[in-house]
């Protein structure tokens, strides 16, 4: 639990047992015989001591070992419980005794409980404490917040202490299990019944591993004896408490026709399924041992549907009676009543306003959309008369469901060569996503998703000091989430016949006409019909080739490993390829009931929306040689010396079709022109934006760069060093330093290179009424069936946007050390208490290479003519004119060109003390607390991008506490069997029945307990844009520092924030409106980064188990977990809720003789009322937002 695994190799799973033999005067013993013995196989490795009495046995698997050591003329030695945690280097010292007649075998129950070879910080969960502690959940990523160097985000999962939210290596049986799409574990896990144990690496590890943390996750091997389990686990709505949640939407409750009593889902969550393993009958001794497992999830619960503004049945069907008269739709001037429609379905019979419109002139087509599709209310609910909306509640069953299976064989061919393979699978079905709310019609997401891993591992021995283990394999996530229907089946479903399907495709295209999604139709002031979006049509893979091979030589004086790995990652996202309006966009404008009226007719629409071209999925693929030397040097018994050096080299992403596109701002164009769009070849040009070709191009060739137009990081070089000092027998200081780099992310070039030159929106309009856009003549779009068939599409103007990449872009370094001192302290028990530190260089962040630095000139104050004073609130006609282009680093291109620049810095100092009791005697329990100061000037956010800097012309100048980290952290768990019946210490001669009830018991929890995360107050801007209090012409700079991207504005500070806050936690009142002009980031009074803390959080689960012994091999087990025991609210951090820092809003205005921002009025201020108010309890550090009871049935045999 407490030992820290010196990292072997990108994929080994394996660890070393080394130790001392001497005798009763503490001399050495050379030429001693030692056999150590896997209790769970007894397969056994022999080994003779050196000339300095040192053996050492690596390459060993995880588990339980028996050492023995005996040598001529002295009693034989046994230790007999040593455990070994993968990865790790445990001593196992020996003394020997002179052979007496009366004592043949000396016996040691245990072995040491400190690390006393390395310098590494880290912990580890074995299968038993998997299984018994009282987490309410199977997913043994879950029981890494029981480690106290990983805490939660709600953003990505983990936060990493000393580092940030991605990067770590997360390992699977030696396979890399995190994904290259954002740096985060992908979704393949085995069954928690095989899991032998989970080991977190978390500082100043050793030179084998890479990542900036290391997580790994080991199943367990056959044994053997033949054994195996049966679980049975459920979760339902009726036994949990109500959260905080509930309570204030029941309390704020308000029956309606829709929703007369309260809604409460019923949720039912089932897992079942078993394992077994022993030996396979292969040859006469048992060297072949199998393990396998297989599990199901049923997860049943309710989508719910519920709108207040969906068109009630009555207009749906064309009936507006009870619509005001007012409001009722005008008749459009293209349709023609008959005298006998004028006098019955027109108000007052004057053929001005529709009461009824006429069945003859409904739409066949959006007829059947609305009975396919929309919303079903009934005709008696209450209608809103001014606009035809009414309320909409429903719900559908819903059940998602995942098989998992695992399987794991070993052999030992003889005591030189071992192999084992193993292999995960996980295959999901269904999904809890809606399409749309409330289109219950148009169904949920489907989703198809399959998890395959496999391991596979040879160890071989060419003699006792020098050993090699090759391994490989492969992690295959392939996930597809899409909509029920393609468009072309939609669009048949509303009775498009072939002609009709090849005028939308001729517009919108044929790669559109058959992905998955439908046409989305906005029709007034109702919810859109949806197309879709990103999710309707996303394929998501990420496929992982890991090879590797670390080779061990042993010295009496040194232990060296030295070997390398490779991976290989291919990553498919259709997140950029469902940018935009893909399957097209019908409008039809206005906030009355017009546009409903003539989308009932079939009517041309006012607009059609839809993406000039439409790329593919991104495909993109890269390669990571991590090749690594590692010293263990035996400077004297006491001391050693860890030695090492890795080095990296993370080849950029190349896409498989050249869909990128970077910015180089270091061109001048023989037109004088600043910069130029990158692509990686001319395959690119027909599919990226034309603006950008026009700008000027120039192809990775004719610069120098590869296909992934950056050049590869090859500085990764990873030095480290540690020292472990025994200063006595129980009593250990150690320590070290090193660099580590985090592991690659396709998240980068996804967002930055990949999306917005792709997939340009256009829109046509419907001219009647010309000239239009530049044209004299009419060019009417046309009725349905064709909705996209004519119209004027206008020249594409504007600026584009611009991701970009710098060319030398380095990987983040991370200086991680450390100083400890680990003392045994008796009775299994085990403490540390260390100092860690990192240093966090050249972190991400985005830099607008178009932002202007603060100034007090203005921007964007006019309605584009550089004279007239706009009103950026009242008629929202703000725009840049000319002159203000030209004030721009590159005048011709936007307001948004973030390049990705390695100008984030961060530290922390930690005090982490920790406490760890080995079970003995039924108890077993492990406590850490960390003391942590960590800062930084980037965002923990976007993953590997980050965010934009606060300040980017300073960006080390706003340093603040980094997201997600608290200043205290408390993190506990335990198991005690109670000692009471057959066996225990208390009433061992009970009569079975009675044991029966009284014996047997087992109660076990975990908790954690920290304080608040840090918050940022700022106020929103209305009618900012593109006007900025600084007047620094940028869409995407983020002076609230919020969310990453284009936030508010730093709120000053005027008072005690924390004074007179009643039920808030901080008083609104101690803040005052934003600065404008020049002082907007550097204003003295600004409010720091991170000024505002929030609330601390604490949660615990409770477990208690009955053991029933119906045969001496054969237990079945009674449990009960509560999680969330005491139904403690848990506050959302920032990720979970920022409205909580949000003041509110402001207006601005404009001098219309300056043109200058007239003085901020605080009575224009609209104040957020829930500000300092956290009305809400969200799942933490794996614990609930409420209570939730779990009961499971296992049997064990």
């Amino acid at each position: 639990m407490l030992a820290p695994p010196s990292l072997l190799g990108q994929g080994t799973t394996f660890g070393t047992i080394r130790g001392t033999v001497v005798d009763a005067s503490g001399a050495v013993v050379p030429g001693t015989k030692v056999v150590i013995t896997d209790t769970g196989t007894n397969l056994a490795t022999t080994l003779t001591t050196d000339s300095q009495g040192n053996y050492e046995a690596p390459e060993l698997k995880y588990g339980r070992y028996k050492v023995t050591v005996s040598l001529e003329g002295f009693n034989i030695a046994e230790i007999v419980d040593v455990n070994l945690i993968g990865g790790e280097v445990k001593r196992v010292d020996v003394k020997l005794t002179p052979k007496t007649s009366a004592e043949a075998v000396t016996v040691t129950s245990e072995a040491g409980l400190i690390q006393t070879e390395n310098q590494t910080i880290s912990n580890t969960l074995n299968s038993q404490q998997i299984v018994d502690l009282p987490r309410d959940s199977r997913d043994i990523y879950n029981f890494l917040y029981l480690t106290p160097n990983i805490t939660y985000n709600p953003d990505d999962g983990f936060k990493f202490i000393g580092a940030q939210s991605w990067g770590a290596n997360f390992a699977l049986d030696g396979q890399r299990a995190t994904g290259a799409g954002f740096g985060q574990p992908i979704g393949g896990q085995p069954s928690l019944e095989t899991i032998g144990e989970i080991t977190v690496l978390s500082n100043s590890f050793n030179a084998e591993y890479a990542g900036i943390s290391n997580i790994r996750v080991t199943t367990k091997r056959g044994g053997d004896t033949y054994h195996g389990s049966l679980f049975y686990d459920n979760r339902n709505s009726a036994l949990a408490a109500w959260s905080i949640n509930d309570k204030i939407a029941k309390a704020t409750f308000a029956p309606t026709f829709a929703s007369p009593t309260f809604y409460r889902a019923n949720t039912n969550f089932t897992e079942t399924g078993g394992s077994f393993g022993g030996p396979l009958p292969i040859g006469k001794k048992k060297r072949t041992f199998f393990m396998g497992a297989y599990e199901r999830r049923w997860d049943v619960g309710p989508l719910r549907f519920r709108n207040t503004t969906v068109a009630h049945e009555s207009v749906l069907t064309g009936d507006f009676t009870k619509i005001s008269d007012s409001r009722k739709p005008v008749v459009p001037s293209s349709i023609t009543l008959t005298p006998e429609e004028i006098a019955s379905n027109t108000l007052n019979g004057a053929g001005q306003r529709f009461t009824r419109i006429p069945a003859r002139l409904l739409s066949p087509f959006t007829t059947a959309m609305i009975k396919n599709y929309f919303p079903v209310t009934s005709l008696d609910a209450p209608i809103n008369a001014t606009n035809g909306r009414t309320e909409y509640n429903d719900s559908v069953k819903n059940a998602v469901t995942r098989d998992l299976v695992t399987t794991r064989i070993d052999h030992d061919f003889t005591e030189r060569d071992r192999l084992f393979v193993t292999y995960n699978g996980s295959f999901p079905d269904g999904t809890s996503s809606l399409v749309g709310s409330p289109w219950r019609s148009l169904g949920t997401l489907v989703t198809q998703q399959t998890n395959n891993t496999v391991s596979l591992s040879h160890t071989h021995v060419f003699n006792p000091r020098l050993i090699s283990e090759a391994r490989g394999g492969i992690n295959y996530q392939n996930r597809y989430v899409h909509d029920p229907k393609r468009a072309i089946d939609f669009l048949k479903s509303i009775g498009f016949q072939q002609a009709d399907l090849d005028a939308y495709s001729a517009v919108v295209g044929q790669l559109a006409l058959n992905s998955y999604g439908q046409v989305q139709i906005q029709y007034g002031p109702y919810p859109v019909l949806p197309g879709g979006g990103r999710s309707a049509d996303r394929p998501r893979d990420d496929e992982l080739i890991t090879i590797g091979d670390t080779v061990s030589w042993i010295t009496p004086r040194h232990s060296i490993r030295t070997g390398f790995d490779l991976v290989h990652n291919h990553v498919t996202d259709g997140f950029v390829s469902g940018r935009g309006n893909v399957r097209g966009l019908v409008v039809y404008t206005g906030s009355d009931t017009n546009p409903l009226a003539r989308f009932l007719l079939g009517l041309p629409p006012d607009q059609v929306r839809f993406n000039s071209s439409l790329r593919p999925a991104m495909d993109v693929s890269n390669w990571e040689h991590g090749f690594f030397v590692q010293d263990d040097f035996h400077v004297s018994k006491r001391l050693t010396l860890n030695l090492g050096l890795r080095y990296e080299v993370l080849t950029p992403f190349i896409d498989k079709n050249d869909l990128m596109v970077n910015f180089d701002p270091s061109i001048t164009q023989k037109s004088g022109v600043k910069g130029s769009f990158v692509v990686p070849s001319q395959r690119a040009l027909s599919q990226i934006d034309p603006r950008m070709v026009t700008y000027g191009i120039a192809t990775a060739q004719d610069l120098g760069l590869s296909r992934g137009l950056v050049r590869t990081d090859k500085n990764n070089f990873a030095p480290g060093l540690g020292a472990a000092f025994r200063l006595t027998e129980k009593t250990t200081v150690r320590g070290g330093w090193g660099f580590f780099y985090p592991t690659s992310a396709a998240q980068g070039i996804r967002d930055a290179m990949e999306s917005s030159p792709f997939n340009q929106g256009r829109t046509k309009t419907n001219c009647v009424n010309p000239p239009c856009a530049g044209n004299p003549n009419p060019m009417p779009l046309s009725a349905w069936p064709r909705p996209f068939t004519g119209g004027v599409l206008p020249l594409l103007g504007g600026e584009p946007s611009i991701n970009a990449i710098p060319f030398d872009l380095q990987a983040p370094r991370i200086d991680q050390y450390n100083v400890t001192v680990e003392r045994e302290l008796g009775f299994r028990t085990a403490f540390r208490i260390s100092y860690l530190g990192t240093r966090m260089h050249g972190l991400i962040a985005g830099y607008d290479l178009n932002e202007i630095p603060p100034n007090d000139i203005p921007f964007g104050t006019t309605t584009g003519d550089g004279l007239t004073a706009c009103d950026p609130v009242g008629s929202g006609d703000c725009a840049e004119s000319p002159a203000d282009a030209a004030r721009r680093p590159y005048p011709n291109l936007g307001d948004f060109m973030l390049q990705y620049r390695n100008i984030g810095t961060g530290r922390s100092h930690a005090m982490q003390m920790e406490v760890n009791h080995q079970y003995a005697k039924g108890l077993m329990f492990s406590a850490s607390y960390t003391l942590l100061d960590q800062v930084s000037s980037g965002v923990d956010a976007n993953s590997s991008l980050g965010g934009t800097v606060y300040n980017q012309f300073r960006p080390g100048t706003d340093t603040g506490p980094d997201g997600f980290t608290s200043r205290h952290r408390f993190v506990a768990y335990g198991t005690y069997d109670l000692p009471v019946g057959r066996n225990r210490q208390h009433l061992a001669n009970l009569p079975k029945l009675a044991d029966k009830v009284l014996g047997g018991w087992q109660v076990s929890f975990n908790m954690f307990a920290k304080t608040g995360t840090a918050y940022t107050p700022f106020w929103d801007c209305n009618g900012c844009g593109p006007i900025t209090l600084g007047n620094i012409a940028s869409g995407s700079s983020d002076p609230a520092l919020e969310g990453g991207f284009g936030g508010g504005y730093r709120a000053v500070v005027a008072g005690d924030p924390y004074k007179n806050t009643g039920d808030a936690l901080w008083d609104s009142a101690a803040f005052g409106l934003p600065v404008i002009g020049s002082q907007v980031f550097d204003n003295s009074t600004n409010a720091k980064r991170g000024l505002l803390v929030g609330p601390g959080a604490w949660g615990v689960n409770f477990g208690i188990t009955k053991n029933f012994h119906l045969t001496e091999r054969v237990v079945l087990n009674l449990r009960g977990v509560l999680d969330n025991a005491f139904n403690h609210p848990l506050r959302p951090i920032p990720g979970d809720s920022s409205t909580v820092a949000d003041l509110g809003s402001f207006d601005i205005g404009v001098n219309p003789k300056t043109l200058k921002l007239l003085p901020l009025d605080p009575g224009t201020i609209n104040p957020n009322p829930d500000f300092g108010r956290f009305l809400f309890s969200n799942t933490q550090e794996g614990i609930a937002a409420q209570r939730l009871v779990r009961l499971s049935l296992r049997l064990l045999f």
